[in-house]
């Protein structure tokens, strides 16, 4: 893309702007932006609390320990830890975390840092591509700025995966592009690293979303060069594509096969379209273009959003990058007819705001009937995300724009001022006349009334400092250069008027979880004496938090986590009966009459493993409920088996599911000369000394999944899908010793792909430059070497 021709006029101070210049004025701006959670005044919140920090933790904590976090057994009475996605296990920054861990616990404020760090990144990496489509230095750093502290980045600060993974977008984008044009492999190998790289970040939803644009700008670049280039240079780009997205596929193998395996087994396999729609956006809601908070905030100040929908709805559909960014957009819509990257991302800017109307508009209702994978989430708003991006890119070209046309023509600004003043009046004017407050109780219009006109009168106002910016520039007042410095400080002051308090919690998450350290340490320190689990939830009441286990580690029956599995909680006579076979030893205990809770120990857990001596074997998923909320299921003395064992495993035990045959008399005998300790327990590994007076079923209260394998005396054998979800393994009588591991096949597969991906790109960008070397050496001396040159 060429410079434009009004690069030529460009001050001196514009032309000698530096790239590390760039760098270090955006991380100024973010620098300043999270001031607070950078000198530890305030904190992320939220999800970050309740979440990452969690899963940061558990993470980090077992690399520094030596342990390999494949499973956690502290969550949800135990589930696969890598395999869920949002874990992001293998992403470096987060592998680097494991040098801040100290005393067991992982540094808070380096993970606050880290993710800080990526607005860095994103501003950066949208800095170099607006100026590889070819904008000017200053004006690529306007539009690094506007998409690093744009409303949707601002908003999701608490949302770490979303944050690491768009960040790299940009960067991903200008590789892309360079292979393609180039037809450079070096290219498309960079290009699929770093893509692959923030897909290991662990947003499936924004990986889907991303390698939809990337589909649409090959296809973009494809046409183009269809028409310019004809059909054979055109099918060039081709298999660079596929390698790029195969190179990426190679490099998340280690991720994506386990989170495949996964997917299907956790409560979020299957949504309906309403569930779907769940956080779309408003027509209402495009006055925010103009007035944030027009319908009020959501944030760690407190919620006083009036909109239908859940307080969240307020930041999954914020779609504001500042009044200075706006109007340069704006600026920029001119452009597009001349310009076919500034029309394409136009393009995509349109269709993400649209797609985010969800069930309010046609095109999510498409795209979740027709198109795989769109049907696997919520929050069609996220979808804003394209929006953010086409318009930082189109905010860099329209400020540039803009300052051309106050160097050349400035009188031609009028109409352009009037129409930015004349828009915050009538956002004002709206506010005032109570424009879209009729929906709502009327006893809350007027508290909705004052909000409406507090957010439009910011905006308002800001609209009119900008018009009376560019009047001052076009009257020549004030040199273009100022004016367009003022616009920079002006929309930053207003990102900061906007979202500076957003994220700034006032609970300390390290203060939060300590907070429950008199229970925590009662709770190990009967650990020590056996392994059992605790329920700490009860309707509404909650004693620790539901991810405490991951940071403590104690086995608890909460988690939290979008990916949890489906069969969490066996069905059973009554609450008590599915604690009882999750080895649930203390149990909440809530007193409503006087407002306490506490735990309370039960006297009727069954142990972490145990053998039983009859089976019945039901293969439908109605029948086996229906029986165990029945009298006569005891887990202590049957156990429930979906299939049939196989002949060299299964054990002579009465089986109380062939008609006709022979049930054993509860054996209170056999039921008491059995034993079972666990002399080891690992995040991926368990090991039991048992003995048993004749063959029956170890059972174990531990959540059964793929990839758990047990050996007897050293021998494999088949680990049984037991009582809705625990582990059965068939024992003959006699002493055994017995260790269960977590050997995902998934896993295994994916590590060998990923390595092989790793080495495979670092020997062809490692040998490139010496080829290169190699190829000008003989296009200088065609004498190969060991030849005679002629006389």
């Amino acid at each position: 893309m060429k410079k434009s021709k009004g690069a030529a006029q460009a001050p001196r101070q514009l032309r000698d702007l530096k790239d590390w210049h760039a760098v270090l004025a955006l991380t100024l701006m973010v620098t300043i932006f999270f001031r607070d959670i950078l000198l530890q005044k305030a904190f992320f919140w939220e999800d970050f609390i309740y979440q990452y920090y969690p899963f940061r933790n558990f993470a980090a904590v077992s690399l520094k320990n030596g342990q390999l976090p494949l499973w956690n057994p502290y969550t949800f009475n135990g589930m696969p830890f890598q395999a869920d996605i949002q874990t992001a296990l293998f992403y470096v920054p987060n592998l680097l975390l494991t040098l801040f861990v100290t005393n067991g616990r992982l540094s808070l404020f380096s993970l606050e840092v880290m993710i800080i760090l990526h607005y860095v990144v994103a501003g950066v990496c949208m800095y170099y591509l607006a100026k590889e489509l070819g904008a000017r230095k200053l004006f690529a750093l306007f539009g690094g700025a506007v998409y690093a502290l744009s409303g949707f980045m601002i908003m999701h600060a608490i949302h770490e995966t979303f944050i690491c993974q768009v960040a790299w977008l940009p960067l991903v984008i200008l590789l892309f592009r360079r292979a393609l044009l180039r037809r450079s492999i070096g290219f498309m190998i960079g290009a699929g690293l770093v893509l692959g790289h923030g897909v290991l970040a662990g947003s499936p939803q924004f990986t889907l979303y991303i390698f939809m644009l990337l589909f649409l700008y090959f296809c973009f670049e494809f046409w183009t060069a269809f028409q310019t280039e004809g059909p054979a240079k055109a099918a060039g780009m081709i298999p660079l594509a596929a390698g790029m997205i195969l190179v990426a596929l190679a490099l998340t193998a280690v991720q994506l096969l386990p989170t495949r395996e996964l997917a299907p087994l956790s409560a979020r396999a299957e949504i309906t379209f309403e569930q779907s729609a769940e956080g779309s956006l408003g027509w209402e809601q495009l006055v925010t273009f103009l007035a944030p908070k027009y319908f009020g905030t959501s944030g760690a100040q407190g919620s006083n959003f009036w909109l239908s929908g859940p307080y969240w709805q307020y930041w999954e559909t914020c779609l504001y990058i500042g009044i200075g960014g706006l109007v340069a957009v704006c600026a920029s819509l001119r452009l597009i007819k001349n310009n076919r990257y500034l029309a394409f991302f136009a393009c995509i800017a349109l269709f993400g705001l649209l797609y985010s109307f969800g069930d309010n508009f046609i095109l999510h209702t498409i795209f979740f009937r027709f198109i795989p994978g769109f049907d696997k989430f919520r929050v069609p708003a996220r979808m804003i995300y394209f929006f953010i991006f086409g318009c930082s890119i189109l905010s860099a070209f329209g400020l540039q724009d803009l300052f051309e046309k106050l160097q050349s023509q400035p009188a031609r600004l009028k109409k352009g001022i009037i129409s930015i003043a004349g828009a915050g009046i009538i956002v004002w004017l709206m506010a005032q006349s109570g424009a879209f407050q009729s929906v709502r109780n009327p006893q809350q219009l007027p508290q909705i009334h004052a909000l409406a006109v507090s957010g439009a009168t910011t905006g308002a106002v800001l609209l009119l400092i900008l018009a009376g910016i560019l009047l001052l520039a076009s009257r020549k007042t004030i040199t273009p250069s100022a004016a367009v410095g003022a616009l920079f400080a002006l929309q930053f002051i207003d990102i900061n008027v906007f979202g500076f308090d957003q994220n700034n919690g006032s609970v300390n998450p390290d203060e939060y979880y300590a907070s429950k350290s008199e229970i925590v340490n009662v709770l190990k320190e009967d650990g020590k004496q056996e392994y059992f689990r605790i329920n700490s939830r009860l309707g509404g009441s909650m004693i620790l938090d539901r991810n405490q286990g991951m940071l403590d580690r104690i086995f608890m029956m909460e988690g939290y986590t979008p990916l949890a599995l489906q069969r969490i909680f066996p069905p059973g006579r009554g609450w008590d009966q599915t604690c009882d076979m999750l080895n649930a030893k203390y149990r909440l205990v809530v007193d409503r009459q006087n407002q306490s809770m506490g735990l309370g120990k039960a006297a009727t857990y069954l142990p972490r493993a145990f053998m039983v001596y009859r089976t019945k074997i039901v293969h439908d998923e109605n029948e086996e409920r229906t029986f165990m909320a029945s009298p006569d299921f005891d887990p202590a003395r049957i156990v429930l088996l979906e299939e049939n064992p196989a002949l060299e495993e299964s054990p002579a035990v009465p089986n109380a599911s062939v008609p006709g045959r022979h049930i054993e008399p509860p054996d209170t005998t056999y039921t008491s000369a059995w034993s079972a300790s666990i002399s080891s327990y690992d995040l991926n590994e368990i090991t039991m000394n048992v003995t048993s007076p004749k063959d029956g079923y170890l059972v174990m209260s531990e959540i059964y999944y793929p990839g758990w394998n047990a050996y007897v005396d050293g021998a494999k054998r088949t680990i049984y899908r037991a009582d809705w979800n625990l582990r059965a393994i068939p024992l003959s009588g006699g002493s055994h010793r017995v260790e269960v591991r977590f050997e995902p096949e998934s896993f295994r597969t994916g590590f060998g792909l990923t390595a092989s991906a790793v080495f495979v790109a670092a020997l062809i960008l490692g040998g490139a430059p010496i080829l290169a070397r190699r190829k000008r050496v003989l296009k200088n001396d065609p004498v190969a070497p060991g030849d005679t040159a002629p006389p």
